[in-house]
């Protein structure tokens, strides 16, 4: 960019101020320099009084990129292999991307909006479109802290001011007109970092009126929250132009937009919805298979957590033993305790001594209806994938081994016939789904019988041993030693599901 500015100094009333400030992840530090390597221009145009945070992972970054620039700017996300993302209907703006960056050191993501166009306003709607897109690329400095170019002090307080009436909702207008206290603390610290005049010459250069009395009282302290919020009324009517929409259209698509969240958000309670923000294009399904002991149920939690921090991520459950197994494997688990065969069961499918009565046959036809609700949920969740969202999968249906580690479990006599072949359909559909990545958690008997004591060792060595056999032509597969310490076996995890992630975004470009 070239940039020969003055660096932000943080004054509050004249003094000084001492912050102690999170420090930005090294992947803010490489974005920044990839930008101005790739002459892209680049400006965190918004709400810098928390530009930290946001370098440091803690909230999102408010990036605007000049337009003549978009693609110099895609090369360099793709260089850095971030991932576009989408925002649900009731989020999503004209001229605003989704971006995330992921910090290899730390494993967290930096979210990038990225604006082509300077949007603010009602939210879910961003009525307001400002035209002062060409003295925000004349007007930049650079924060002291990060070296990141910010609007200057004058012209960021005039935005802000803007912003505070054009965001405010209608109900708030008319009956309680309030000013957070982070914008209070906002306004405290431009106000320390520009002048009077300034501000005033600032103004004229973008052509608004401002009067003086009202620019005077806004410097003055304590604080008139009165006089700031009446200020900024008369900043943004100016702007009446400058609306993306009419306020009438305005209100009706914030209300209908209000009303598909707020729906989706309730049918999501008692069905599987998208809500989060899904990744552009296909989406992913991985499993996570290992035999007991091995962590895969705190792999596949963590997962979730971690990706869902910002993306739409379902997680499924596809064993049939203590999991959250669903409506249908509790109907199982109470039959089982009714024909109390839960011991022998478990004797029988893991050691193979002996042959089921018929009795047990009749309660492993429960085993087949546990199977019709997997391939079900396999079947939504890669209708989910194939519209951008994650899911992730606590185990994963296998047809290699029967009776043991998610296998078959009717077959060799161990069911009825008519039974025994319908299952052998279900588990074959499942492996022609296939994840799209299964993580292979690889674990020594002893490592799992350490951390799970009550399991019988025999059991334990077959299911180890059988694990690392379990084929999946469908899918990638990566091996990840369990044996090793959890801290080091999620970061492991994390970095495949990116690569993969990554590797997608490339091929689809």
């Amino acid at each position: 960019m070239g940039l020969d500015i003055p660096a932000r100094s943080a004054r509050r009333n004249g003094d000084a101020v001492t912050r102690t400030e999170p420090q930005p992840l090294p992947a803010s530090l490489r974005l920044r320099d990839a930008l101005h390597d790739s002459h892209v221009f680049f400006v965190h145009w918004k709400s810098n009084g928390h530009l930290a945070e946001a370098l440091a992972g803690l909230t999102d970054l408010d990036l605007y990129i000049r337009t003549a620039d978009r693609r110099r700017f895609e090369d360099v996300m793709y260089e850095m292999r971030a991932q576009r993302v989408q925002s649900q209907p009731w989020a999503n703006y004209e001229g605003v991307e989704d971006w995330l960056v992921l910090d290899d050191s730390s494993m967290k993501f930096l979210h990038l909006h990225v604006h082509y166009q300077l949007i603010t306003g009602l939210k879910r709607v961003k009525h307001l479109k400002l035209t002062w897109d060409s003295a925000l690329r004349e007007n930049v400095r650079l924060d002291r802290q990060s070296q990141w170019p910010i609007p200057t002090a004058e012209l960021e307080l005039l935005m802000l001011l803007v912003r505070i009436w054009a965001k405010m909702p209608p109900w708030r207008r008319l009956l309680d007109p309030k000013i957070p206290a982070h914008i209070l603390h906002e306004l405290d610290l431009l106000k320390g970092e520009s002048t009077l005049q300034s501000t005033r010459e600032m103004a004229s250069k973008l052509g608004i009126e401002i009067d003086p009395k009202a620019l005077k009282q806004l410097y003055e302290f304590p604080i008139d929250e009165n006089g700031i919020w009446a200020f900024a009324r008369s900043l943004y009517r100016q702007l009446r132009p400058s609306y993306r929409m009419s306020w009438s259209r305005s209100l009706g698509q914030a209300a209908w937009r209000n009303a598909r969240f707020l729906t989706t958000n309730a049918l999501a309670l008692v069905v599987t919805l998208r809500r989060g923000k899904t990744l552009s294009g296909k989406g992913l399904m991985i499993a996570v298979i290992g035999a007991d002991g091995s962590g895969k149920s705190s792999l596949t939690n963590d997962l979730a957590n971690w990706l869902g921090y910002k993306l739409d991520v379902h997680r499924f459950y596809m064993g049939t033993g203590d999991g959250a197994g669903g409506f249908v494997n509790g109907i199982r688990k109470s039959v089982g305790a009714l024909f109390r065969s839960r011991e022998r069961k478990t004797k029988t499918f893991e050691t193979g001594d002996e042959l089921p009565s018929i009795v047990e046959k009749m309660y492993r036809l429960t085993d087949l209806l546990v199977m019709r609700r997997k391939l079900r949920l396999l079947r939504l969740g890669r209708r989910l994938a194939a519209k951008g969202s994650v899911i992730l999968l606590d185990r994963y249906p296998q047809d290699q081994v029967n009776g043991i580690s998610d296998g078959p479990r009717l077959q060799e006599g161990r069911g009825f016939t008519w039974a025994a072949r319908n299952e052998l359909k279900l588990y074959r559909d499942a492996m022609l789904i296939g994840p799209d990545l299964a993580i292979r958690l690889s674990v020594l008997p002893q490592t799992a019988q350490a951390r799970k004591p009550d399991h019988d060792p025999r059991a334990l060595l077959r299911k180890c041993s059988i694990v690392e056999k379990l084929e999946f032509p469908q899918s990638m597969v990566v091996s990840i030693d369990a044996n090793r310490p959890y801290d080091e076996v999620l970061t492991r995890a994390k970095r495949e599901v990116w690569r993969l992630m990554s590797e997608a975004r490339a091929h689809d470009r």
